[in-house]
């Protein structure tokens, strides 16, 4: 057996201590995981339809994970990413020809990944695929608002004004890569960098990422 492959994973060890804990191995083979994110998402210059475009600036969002192991290699799972990024746009109305806004957007991001661990230890690679939807809240009003009745058993008919704004919910798919690292107690660490292709008719941006998350493997 040629056992010059497994030097990187006991330097790795070694240089994080605590060997018999840490480096035990790992079974997370047949067990559901849950992990916390930051993800740090780069600009973005997106050009749309008679001169419409939208400069997105780089942002840090926040989000969480929910995977299930089918065996030390394969696991699928769904993440939910949140961020608010400044932008500004310009776009064509009807009334005043291309208007510029200076705002800052909501970005909702839900994705089903499939992953494959390279190596079946602690320490392993990671390449990951998945396709969801992207929703964009411009925040930016679209028309006058809305007023809204309904019947209250308590105080009777309630009528509330409610404001509309220009949004879209897209198709999305996306593919990374990363590194992941688990600790003998059931905690991981990783870190990654994606790409999320948004398919949208108006709103159509390429968002480069890179994540870290903290996460539990449920034993």
């Amino acid at each position: 057996m040629n056992g010059y492959k497994y030097l990187p994973m006991a330097a790795l060890c070694v240089l994080l201590g605590h060997a018999g804990a840490i480096c035990a191995g790992t079974e997370r083979g047949g067990k559901l995981e849950g992990s916390v994110l930051l993800n740090w998402s780069d600009s973005e210059d997106v050009s749309g339809r008679n001169g419409s475009s939208v400069d997105i600036d780089s942002v840090v969002g926040a989000g969480f994970d929910l995977t299930y192991n089918f065996d030390q290699h394969l696991a699928l799972g769904f993440n939910f990413i949140w961020s608010r990024p400044d932008y500004e746009a310009t776009f064509n109305s009807d009334e005043d020809g291309l208007v510029s806004v200076d705002h800052r957007m909501d970005l909702y991001t839900g994705q089903f990944n499939g992953t494959w661990n390279l190596l079946d230890g602690p320490f392993t690679p990671y390449v990951q695929a998945g396709i969801g939807w992207n929703y964009a809240d411009s925040n930016v009003s679209k028309g006058a608002p809305v007023t809204g009745c309904y019947w209250d058993p308590w105080w009777g008919y309630v009528c509330r004004r409610y404001g509309r704004s220009y949004n879209e919910t897209e198709l999305a798919y996306n593919f990374g890569v990363g590194l992941r690292f688990e600790f003998g107690n059931g905690m991981f660490i990783k870190g990654g960098v994606n790409r999320l292709e948004v398919d949208g008719s108006d709103f159509d941006p390429t968002l480069t990422s890179a994540s870290i998350a903290l996460g539990w493997i449920f034993y």
